[in-house]
């Protein structure tokens, strides 16, 4: 099979020019590892933004970076384009057809033509055939899992210990992940690794916030003395916007100029407009839908709010914290990692409206409390969570599993 990825050989003493992907690039010679990255798609998510970070950002003369999809669809998939306009696709319908089969076959053939020495597969449907294509093809296999469950179905939980047990790392991006898969018994401590996201933290968050907030209220058509209570989330039952929803409509009927702005779309938009109304809110409940400056536009918030029942490292309060913007949240996943109580944001119980609302309602009535937990957690994630330590934590890993110095 003609691959779709198209390679020339370099000398050890020149560096020549190749196409990849169907862009042209700068091959350095020796010849660099290759490793695949494999993801679903790139629509809109945490996981999909963390992989385009690092595709971008990849030492290209350290490696030789390919990409496949399952699908070649989404809004990011323009940030990532220039370097790999033509990334082939694997579409699966189902793992249990024929056609799962016709593309298993096919990515495990690419593997082997290519001579692809990593496989990075990013999410879960990208990791079961990624995973399986590669053990058959002798490459080996790095598995991310961002989450701490892919939801309530036995077969994603089969999916998942499959994954892990096929993979020579499990790539986690946070503690309470890792804690989580231990406690599954799917993987040894010894091939799980934690690497936390990377953070793109803004200069100047004071000068972000107030220009983004004049802009947000100017869009809305609000006053300035307006409290926006904001969340950034997909709008799905994972996220939890039934309780936000209901916390805010509280804090709403005891303060005229409280509304809440949820940036992100998804299947629950229309059942959440229809609840915004049945509680008196939906004239100050602002459904944005997706928006491309999600992250600065946290900054406009006076409260950032994460309500998740489930969650990996939220990419979405790393980037609140860093704009400056005091955060709660509920303290599920890896979010813990990234909130102290009362010190770098508020936590709460995940589930529970009357606790959201009074966390809500202390945070928003305590200016001066509220914006020095703002400056200590902006402070945090910016020391800790750089963009640039995750890549180089990433290329160590590659090393490390290229050389085979240990094992999975």
């Amino acid at each position: 099979m003609k691959s779709a990825v198209h390679s020339v050989s370099a000398s050890r003493s020149q560096c020549l020019d190749v196409e990849r992907n169907g862009a042209r690039a700068i091959q350095f010679g020796p010849e660099r590892p290759r490793v695949l990255h494999l993801i679903t798609n790139f629509d809109i998510g945490g996981t999909e933004r963390q992989a385009v970070e690092l595709l971008n950002r990849l030492d290209e003369k350290r490696f030789d970076a390919r990409l496949a999809v399952l699908w070649w669809r989404g809004p990011l998939r323009d940030r990532i384009a220039a370097r790999f306009p033509n990334a082939p696709e694997f579409p699966l319908t189902s793992f249990y057809n024929a056609n799962a089969v016709k593309q298993l076959l096919r990515l495990r053939e690419m593997m082997i033509e290519e001579r692809i020495a990593v496989l990075h597969a990013h999410d879960f449907y990208s990791g079961v055939l990624g995973a399986t294509a590669a053990r058959l093809s002798g490459t080996k296999v790095i598995a991310a899992q961002r989450h701490l469950r892919l939801s309530d179905r036995r077969i994603h939980d089969w999916g998942t210990r499959y994954i892990h047990k096929l993979a020579h790392r499990v790539l986690v991006n946070a503690e309470g992940i890792r804690d989580h898969i231990l406690k599954m018994g799917s993987a040894d401590p010894e091939k799980i690794v934690v690497i936390h996201n990377g953070l793109n933290a803004p200069a100047n968050a004071q000068s972000l916030r107030k220009h983004q907030r004049e802009a947000l209220l100017g869009a809305l058509g609000l006053a300035a003395d307006a409290k926006i209570i904001g969340s950034v989330a997909g709008l799905k039952p994972v996220k939890g916007h039934r309780y936000l929803l209901e916390a805010a409509a509280r804090m709403m009927k005891t303060d005229k100029r409280v509304h809440l702005v949820l940036v992100g779309d998804g299947e629950l938009r229309g059942e959440i407009s229809a609840r915004a109304a049945q509680l008196g809110v939906g004239a100050r409940t602002h459904l944005l839908g997706h928006r491309e400056d999600s992250a600065q536009l946290a900054a406009a918030f006076d409260l950032a709010v994460l309500a998740s029942l489930s969650e990996g490292l939220p990419n979405a309060v790393m980037e609140a914290m860093a704009a400056g913007s005091p955060v709660v949240a509920t303290a599920v996943g890896g979010v813990p990692e990234l909130i102290k109580d009362g010190e770098t944001g508020f936590l709460v119980p995940p589930a529970d409206a009357a606790a959201l609302a009074r966390r809500i309602e202390f945070a928003l009535s305590h200016d001066d409390q509220s914006d020095l937990i703002a400056t200590r957690g902006r402070r945090f994630v910016i020391e800790r969570f750089g963009m640039e330590r995750m890549v180089a934590a990433v290329e160590r890993l590659y090393d490390e599993v290229i050389s085979g110095s240990q094992n999975g």
